[in-house]
């Protein structure tokens, strides 16, 4: 009877352990599946700046071409010039400024945008000619960075005494 009670205690400490290790198992597994994101610190990059006048001008590619864009938190839509981007402006798309804001006609067009070398954006944007809106704030650029890219971003800050925007994703 004695060695019966022997090999139970036996069993139940076989199962235990092997329960505990189950668990233990299982536990790694869920870190091994949890997001690196909720993990990982975010990422902030640096993307430097020049002021202009007054505007915020930044180095960017769109379509694989250098472009220049003004960083504009109060545009809806990121706007490109046509050229800039690789495609014949046709006539009627010139900007019509008027009181705060701008309109005009635009095409609306999937352009590859890549900032700073590190985030890439294939989306659509408004195409149109900027010549006569370069022209009347005094300096040359090639489109308006707006919220429909800026939004991407968790946050956006603009470090004026390093001349830096940091864009954390």
């Amino acid at each position: 009877m004695r060695k019966a009670n022997k090999n139970i205690g036996i069993y139940h400490l076989a199962s235990d352990l092997a329960l505990r290790v189950l668990l233990a198992g299982c536990v790694l597994l869920a870190l091994f599946l949890v997001q690196p994101q909720a993990l990982a610190k975010p990422r902030i990059v640096a993307l430097p700046y020049r002021s202009v006048n007054g505007l915020i001008l930044i180095e960017a590619k769109a379509n694989g071409n250098p472009v220049t864009l003004v960083m504009d938190t109060g545009a809806n839509h990121t706007i490109i010039d046509a050229k800039s981007c690789g495609y014949t402006p046709t006539p009627g798309i010139d900007v019509i400024t008027s009181g705060v804001g701008m309109s005009g006609n635009a095409l609306r067009l999937r352009v590859d945008v890549e900032i700073g070398k590190q985030f890439l954006f294939s989306q659509p944007v408004s195409v149109m000619n900027l010549d006569e809106l370069s022209h009347r704030l005094g300096t040359p650029f090639d489109g308006l960075l707006g919220q429909d890219i800026l939004r991407q971003f968790r946050s956006i800050r603009i470090n004026y005494k390093r001349h830096v925007i940091e864009l954390q994703d």
